[in-house]
């Protein structure tokens, strides 16, 4: 116990001064070298302050929605990491340094995720060490921007129509991430409002203003790296058609007369364009 407040003391980690319980089992998770804890065994989980809440509160829906968007942008690199390892070397060489410098934005911004996280859990009346910790910046909202801006402006056909996700798999692995992404925002909301409702704040928001900016831009960087991997994979886009325009009056002719087979009425003729522009 006493190792653990010196390590605490050292990193201005904030132990106080009755050498509260729940900072101390907060400062053994980090530390410990085993996995499980045991703690959160009665349904309960720690926040970055060492406040417990039951693990169905609305602040573990939100930062288990910003850990499934990791999670999916892993898969989505390693898709990517795959596909730069099979390409064929094009004569400048363009595609597989989009893909490497695809690979390391995503890790960059699964480091920013993490530091989402503490952001989330770390609610607004908590100590001061623990705000400082876990401060946003909005600069990486500004480097996300820029990141869009570069592939829109150098790398992209310009987008006249809806696309449909999916035009490869790492494309389309990055379509889900977008989505999660959205859903996240939502999360985060959500979680704003409950705790603001609760707290009778009006004011203080739980989650600031450069967190959900960050969040809501990401989505957007999201969709245009699908556009890029589909690009580096050589694919197609997939253009939104209202079904009535996709089909022709022979197709209708058909599946009107064709009762045993309904689902001709949905079928789509799917326009398709490259997202390539020549290099």
């Amino acid at each position: 116990m006493n190792k653990l407040i010196k390590i605490s003391n050292n990193l201005k980690f904030g132990i106080n001064n009755n050498n509260n319980i729940n900072n101390i089992l907060l400062i053994n998770r980090f530390y410990s070298s085993k996995i499980y804890t045991k703690t959160g065994d009665k349904g309960t989980s720690a926040l970055f302050n060492g406040e417990r809440r039951k693990k169905d509160d609305q602040i573990f829906q939100a930062l288990g929605a910003v850990d499934e968007l990791s999670s999916q942008l892993g898969v989505s690199k390693e898709h990517l990491m795959v596909l730069c390892k099979n390409i064929n070397n094009d004569s400048t060489g363009e595609k597989k340094e989009l893909a490497n410098r695809v690979i390391d934005e995503i890790e960059q911004i699964q480091c920013l995720l993490l530091d989402i996280g503490s952001h989330i859990a770390t609610p607004s009346y908590s100590e001061e060490q623990f705000q400082k910790r876990s401060q946003f910046n909005d600069f990486h909202t500004t480097q996300l921007e820029n990141w869009v801006d570069h592939y829109t402006n150098n790398h992209l056909a310009p987008l006249k129509n809806f696309i449909l996700p999916g035009g490869g798999l790492t494309s389309a692995s990055l379509h889900v991430c977008r989505s999660v992404c959205r859903r996240g925002e939502r999360e985060l909301i959500t979680m704003t409002n409950l705790e603001n409702d609760i707290n009778n704040n009006n004011n203080n928001k739980e989650i600031s203003s450069p967190v959900l900016r960050f969040i809501n831009r990401l989505s957007d960087y999201l969709f245009t790296i699908a556009r890029i991997s589909n690009k580096i994979e050589g694919g197609e886009e997939s253009i939104y058609r209202r079904p009535s325009e996709s089909l022709s009056n022979n197709n209708k002719n058909n599946s009107i007369n064709n009762n045993n087979n309904n689902s001709n009425k949905y079928q789509r003729k799917l326009e398709k364009h490259s997202t390539i522009e020549e290099i």
